[in-house]
């Protein structure tokens, strides 16, 4: 009796498979599904540039920027804080890929106006991306500088940013 118990026993484990049909099932979903790289950068700025974040539709953010004068300058214009230069500015995203802004900085009380747009995002499993790519159109003016007899004081520019996270 113990060895026809034996033999059925090995015979069902020959035939049994538990883990691999499941394994590949669970592989099938995955590829299926697009996941979207998350927070490569915590803001929209890196440093004084931009970064590929963009900000949410319907959100707004309020950026204070500030750069400091040579800290070995001495206490005579304490150590730098006398000759800081600040900017604001105001992000508004139209929707989760274009993004409008303006700014003011008290360096020549410059005036700046932006629009970014996130062509592409880094994304992996059904439609894979390998990198991230935004397009940014920019335009500065200097009225303080503005004279009758004077080039234009207006620097348009456009940049395009690949990032891979």
């Amino acid at each position: 009796m113990k060895i026809c118990l034996t033999i059925a026993m090995a015979m069902i484990s020959l035939c049994a498979f538990a883990q691999d049909d499941l394994l590949k099932e669970l592989d099938q979903i995955q590829d299926s599904v697009t996941t979207y790289s998350a927070a490569t950068f915590k803001g929209t700025r890196i440093v004084n540039g931009h970064s590929v974040k963009t900000v949410g539709k319907n959100n707004m953010d309020f950026i204070i920027s500030h750069r400091f004068g040579a800290v070995n300058s001495g206490a005579s214009n304490f150590f730098g804080l006398d000759e800081s230069q600040i900017r604001l500015a105001l992000e508004y995203g139209l929707s989760d890929r274009l993004v409008v802004g303006i700014g003011r900085s008290s360096y020549q009380k410059t005036i700046d106006v932006f629009a970014k747009y996130r062509l592409l995002r880094q994304s992996s499993g059904f439609r894979s991306m390998p990198v991230s790519i935004t397009l940014l159109a920019s335009d500065a003016n200097n009225p303080a500088h503005h004279q009758p007899n004077f080039p234009s004081t207006r620097s348009p520019s456009g940049r395009l940013t690949l990032f891979r996270f």
